[in-house]
């Protein structure tokens, strides 16, 4: 890399409009820097997600996955503008991806994986969570957030725990209210499923391991724990998305 193996290099998809002092703030500018074994992306030349110590295999990679993000991220400010809060972690047909809305961002490279010694969904999650900070957004919790292709469904959940605690469920297991499992008609055992809270926004993923809810309406029967993590069991059921991840 040239001036002292330091590259700065701002990507930037189309210009920069100028403003006065009656329109709006200025849209952030993305670009990264790299210098020997530390890279960074960068808002408005701070930096953002840093990393350290990338080994050298990995660094053309990397570099070229911070040079797309950039990229992307400069086209949807100076268009129609970025929202922090709608930058989320994808997970489309195995691939693991950074989204603004329904535009893709950053496809990311398996490099990463080998670089953070991590999966790529907890890799994924973190670098989404680094950049929504910098743009002054929530970080998400968990993987409950990762959003997929796949199909939809949409109703009202409930809950069922007590009674039914420590019992066999549908698929043998035995039910215990304080692990993130639900009821579904007709999904296969083992399946993951994100539910979304159409009200809060807030999603759990569960797995499926009992059959029901056998109730007008209702799609799904969760468990306490995962109830309580998007709710509240005071109010008995909630209208919900589901989304199957696997």
């Amino acid at each position: 890399m040239s001036l002292k193996h330091t590259l700065f290099a701002l990507a930037l998809a189309g210009g920069l409009s100028l403003t006065t002092m009656s329109q709006a703030a200025p849209k952030p500018v993305f670009g990264y820097l790299a210098k020997d074994s530390s890279f960074a992306l960068t808002i408005n030349g701070q930096r953002s997600i840093q990393l350290k110590q990338i080994p050298p295999a990995l660094r053309p990679a990397i570099e070229q996955d911070l040079a797309t993000l950039s990229r992307g991220l400069n086209r949807v400010s100076q268009g129609a503008g970025l929202k922090p809060q709608d930058l989320q972690p994808v997970l489309v047909n195995g691939q693991h991806q950074i989204r603004h809305r329904d535009q893709l961002l950053l496809a990311l490279n398996p490099a990463w994986a080998n670089f953070r010694q991590k999966n790529r969904l907890a890799t994924l999650l973190d670098l989404t969570n680094q950049l929504r900070r910098g743009l002054g957004a929530s970080p998400l919790r968990n993987y409950a957030f990762l959003s997929s292709s796949r199909a939809h469904q949409t109703g009202l959940a409930s809950w069922y725990g007590g009674f039914f605690h420590g019992r066999l469920t549908a698929n043998g297991e035995r039910y215990n209210i304080k692990e993130y499992t639900a009821a579904h008609k007709k999904l296969p055992f083992g399946t993951r499923v994100l539910v979304t809270n159409l009200v809060t926004q807030q999603s759990v993923v569960v797995k499926i391991n009992d059959r029901g809810p056998f109730v007008h309406q209702r799609i799904i029967d969760l468990s306490p724990a995962a109830f309580n993590a998007i709710g509240s069991t005071s109010s008995g059921v909630m209208k919900v998305k589901l989304t199957v991840l696997s």
